[in-house]
């Protein structure tokens, strides 16, 4: 099949040519610039309306309206797999956290070079953090807390000396980093100025996100993954057998318990686990 990148900011995927456009029916997804799919021009008889110009087709079926699409000579450069033998694809993202087809589409790339920076490389590490990312931000959806971060000013343990820390750094990234302390913590290994620019870990949500903030809030989630050796405790997971029962739930827990300090949500997160785990095996 030939090879196409898709050239608008955003484009609708459906389950059929429409016979008229604007038309919301049939619409099974968005995609977004620079996504790229092998396909073929759609026969005639797909399109009810030549009027409304060229369509797509591509190996999934999915059409695609042809002035929003470009060929590419080469091959569609495919994402370079993760360290382990599992390569990560955006179904799998969907179903361990929860997101939307289209937002997890957004954030794969960047899902992907973090689980290679930080190993994240088997299927038992990647169904768990996917799983607790995807509570943390609502379905990869929220890279800003909600809330203002009044809450935080003054803590000291979280390294807020300063008056306005609180709310300057409040909890961002697809797990919430929090505090002065983090931010400068992470300006030192990103080499990125966080403190100065803290929003670069997240703008409010995905749907407002850039490019580096879309790569730094998914980032800084492998990296506090790493730093709290949350690798090691997935790896004593079997995900052959119930996520929500003996060592395997005593293990999800302390990986909870290491992100959140606590058991918040922790049903919602062996949820996104229990529905994830069929993408993994």
């Amino acid at each position: 099949m030939a090879q196409y990148i898709v050239t608008a900011n955003k484009l609708n995927k459906r389950s059929v040519v429409p016979a008229n456009l604007p038309d919301s029916n049939n619409i099974a997804g968005v995609v977004f610039k620079d996504f790229k799919f092998s396909g073929q021009e759609a026969d005639a008889s797909e399109v009810p309306n030549p009027a409304l110009g060229k369509w797509f087709k591509d190996g999934d079926g999915f059409y695609y309206w042809g002035g929003a699409i470009t060929e590419i000579s080469a091959p569609a450069p495919v994402p370079a797999p993760v360290a382990g033998s599992l390569q990560l694809t955006a179904q799998q993202v969907q179903g361990a956290t929860g997101a939307k087809l289209a937002v997890a589409q957004k954030f794969l790339p960047y899902i992907i070079d973090t689980c290679t920076k930080y190993k994240i490389d088997t299927p038992a590490r990647q169904l768990c953090f996917l799983a607790q990312v995807g509570h943390e931000s609502a379905g990869l959806f929220y890279t800003e807390e909600l809330a203002s971060g009044k809450a935080y000013e003054g803590r000291h343990d979280l390294g807020n000396t300063h008056e306005g820390d609180g709310v300057r750094y409040k909890g961002r990234g697809l797990i919430q980093i929090t505090g002065r302390g983090n931010y400068q913590w992470l300006t030192k290994d990103f080499k990125v100025d966080f403190v100065g620019s803290p929003e670069l870990l997240g703008g409010k949500n995905a749907g407002v996100c850039n490019a580096d903030q879309l790569k730094y809030a998914t980032m800084s989630a492998g990296w506090y993954w790493n730093n709290h050796t949350l690798n090691a405790v997935a790896d004593l997971v079997d995900i052959q057998m119930p996520i929500d029962e003996g060592t395997n739930l005593d293990h999800f827990k302390l990986i909870t318990r290491r992100i959140n300090g606590g058991y918040n949500g922790l049903s919602d997160r062996i949820s996104r686990c229990k529905t994830g785990v069929q993408y993994f095996k």
